[in-house]
């Protein structure tokens, strides 16, 4: 999960990512993730923005993981940050 913080706004904003099947590799993504979100905020023009990304564990059907993913080692941009 990561949350956002601009200036001047009053909400919280965040995006949920998922389909990871451990914490690590959670962790491996949630940077690049922050960093990805870092630079398509720098791209847009904003100024200032805080940024902070989780790994939360979370029960899924387990169809959900079966499914083969698209991108092993995405760019975060590529999930919709």
């Amino acid at each position: 999960m990561a949350l956002m913080s601009y200036p001047n706004l009053n909400a919280i904003h965040y995006k949920g990512f998922g389909g990871f099947t451990s914490k690590e590799e959670c962790e491996e993504v949630r940077m690049m993730t922050e960093n990805g979100i870092a630079e398509m905020e720098m791209n847009r023009g904003t100024q200032a923005v805080y940024i902070e990304t989780y790994c939360l564990e979370f029960d899924a059907f387990p169809s959900q993981f079966d499914a083969p993913r698209k991108n092993q080692k995405a760019n975060p941009a590529e999930f919709g940050v």
